[in-house]
């Protein structure tokens, strides 16, 4: 297929296929990304266990009837261009979907970059709308172009959600709780609070037994606790669970453990999405979903755009830097490689230490 796109039935999300995109010519004001690399990680998945409730699937509208487009984070080329601020060539950093090209309405165009202005992504979160010029981005750097794709998304929420604890000093509570501990957007908070910790606060890690061995080896939690093991924890002090695997029985188990001790339970993904349906009155705090778009505007404001840059960026670099320490980057080519990561992805085989990546 010379055009492609991977497209999901989004009431089932396992049932997923590529299909033909057909070549449509451009407009004045558009242009033609060829996408040429993105990564797929477990928050891909996310995207499409939520695709609906937060309108993930509202970014690339797919052609057939109940059908989603998966988004993704990659790196893609202007290869046509009718926007005069934009020319062929230009390196482009931000949101795709899994398929051979994106066609967008260039806005706001700056050295940096510009927000796709596409009429159907108006009413969208802004964040998404955003693509780097990798000319422009000071910190962009094409040896790490592995680590941004498979990495910088995931941090920034876990850069978002430590600053939130920050902010709400833990909610009064001396212990959080990461469910899905292994996952990368776990371990990005998790290395935000080891980096910089917040005093008489411990940060503990609710993982798999399969995972254990990993969690341990990355040195960033307090503690490790299986989900087995719930019902068998310490419940005496004051705690939040920051709920990264969404699994509806982990969360009864968690509540009815902790019951008026658990202070929050920050909802942010997905993970064990056949498992993601919420559990009900659940003894406890009521789970409050944490996203991360919202968030990030809130810290833009109030750190005004140089001092967003300088405080994230710096922790960001440091973060990509160690990345080799303890992930393994694997890369795929073509449409056929994307199609069995993702439903590899769904079944559940990849491993905590692979930074998938698929080149088109």
């Amino acid at each position: 297929m010379k055009n492609w796109a991977l497209e999901i039935e989004k009431a089932a999300i396992p049932m997923a296929d590529l299909v033909e995109v057909p070549e449509r010519a451009l407009i004045d004001g558009e242009a033609r990304l060829k996408i040429d690399v993105f990564a797929l990680t477990a928050n891909n998945i996310t995207y499409a266990a939520f695709g609906d409730a937060m309108r993930y699937w509202d970014f690339f509208p797919a052609a057939g009837e109940g059908m989603g487009r998966l988004p993704v984070w990659g790196f893609a080329d202007v290869s046509e261009s009718r926007h005069p601020d934009l020319p062929v060539g230009e390196r482009i950093y931000g949101y795709f979907p899994a398929a051979s090209e994106l066609i967008v309405a260039p806005a706001k165009v700056s050295a940096t970059g510009f927000i796709d202005a596409s009429t159907h992504r108006a009413h969208l979160p802004p964040a998404y709308n955003r693509y780097i010029r990798c000319s422009g981005d000071a910190g962009y750097d094409p040896d790490l172009e592995a680590e941004q794709m498979v990495l910088q998304p995931l941090y920034l929420t876990g850069w978002l959600l430590a600053r939130y604890l920050r902010e709400e000093a833990t909610f009064g509570a001396s212990r959080v709780y990461l469910t899905s501990a292994s996952s990368k957007t776990a371990i990005g908070m998790a290395r935000c609070l080891k980096d910089s910790p917040i005093s008489g606060v411990k940060i503990c890690a609710l993982t798999s037994a399969g995972s254990r061995e990993f969690v341990d080896g990355l040195n960033l939690y307090d503690e490790v606790h299986l989900y087995s093991d719930i019902d068998r924890m310490p419940a005496s002090r004051a705690s939040v669970m920051v709920d990264f695997a969404g699994d509806a029985s982990v969360n009864r188990d968690f509540h009815t453990r902790f019951a008026d001790q658990l202070k929050a339970n920050i909802r942010v993904g997905g993970a064990h999405w056949e498992q993601s349906a919420p559990a009900r009155n659940l003894p406890g705090p009521k789970p409050n979903f944490f996203f991360a778009p919202d968030h990030l505007e809130k810290a833009r404001a109030a750190l005004g755009p140089g001092g967003f840059q300088a405080a994230y960026g710096k922790d960001w670099v440091a973060f990509a830097r160690s990345a080799k320490s303890w992930l393994q980057f694997r890369e795929f080519s073509g449409a056929k490689a994307c199609l069995e990561i993702y439903n590899g992805l769904i079944a559940g085989d990849a491993m905590a230490r692979d930074g998938l990546t698929v080149r088109v």
